[in-house]
C-alpha cells in the first residue's frame, strides 16, 4: 500500500514534531482515497516525551471537521523523540483505528527526522498486539 502526503502537509507535520520536542508531538491528516489532505496537529495533552494523548477538545474538533468535510482520517501521526520510527508495544497497544495509516517520526537526529508509515491490524481494538505492515509512503 501508499500513502500519499502533500509536501505543505508533511512540512507541516515535521514543525509541529519539532516545536513540541523534547516531548512528543500528535495529529491527524484527513483524506481520501490513500492521500492526505488536511493536517491537524494536536496537543499532546500528555506533554510527555514516552507517551502521547491528543487533547480532548481538539481531537473531538478536528474529527468532527473530518466528517464534515466528508472525508476520512487517513493517519494518524506522532513523534519518537529518542527512538527510530517503528511502532512500540504502546504504539500498537493504543492502536484503534485499522484503517488509517499510523505515521511515526522519529526526532533521533532533529535536523533529519526519519518518518515511517504502518497499519496496525488487530482483531480486536483492544488487543495487545496485532499485524505490523510498513506502508511506502509517497511525499509529493
Amino acid at each position: 500500500m501508499k500513502f500519499t502526503i502533500p509536501q505543505d502537509i508533511y512540512d507541516g507535520m515535521i514543525q509541529h514534531c519539532r516545536n513540541d520536542y523534547p516531548n512528543e508531538a500528535c495529529g491527524f491528516m484527513g483524506g481520501s482515497d490513500g492521500k492526505a489532505e488536511v493536517l491537524y496537529p494536536l496537543p499532546n495533552a500528555a506533554a510527555s516525551p514516552i507517551y502521547y494523548r491528543p487533547g480532548d477538545k481538539e481531537m473531538i474538533a478536528a474529527i468532527n471537521d473530518i466528517d464534515e468535510q466528508d472525508k476520512e482520517l487517513v493517519a494518524i501521526f506522532h513523534s519518537h523523540v529518542a527512538s527510530p520510527p517503528n511502532p512500540s508495544p504502546t504504539d500498537r497497544r493504543e492502536a484503534h483505528y485499522p484503517d488509517a495509516v499510523y505515521l511515526i517520526v522519529s526526532l533521533m537526529d532533529t535536523e533529519n527526522p526519519l518518518t515511517k508509515g504502518w497499519l496496525i491490524k488487530k482483531a480486536d481494538w483492544r488487543d495487545e498486539s496485532g499485524e505490523i505492515i510498513e506502508v511506502e509512503l509517497v511525499i509529493s
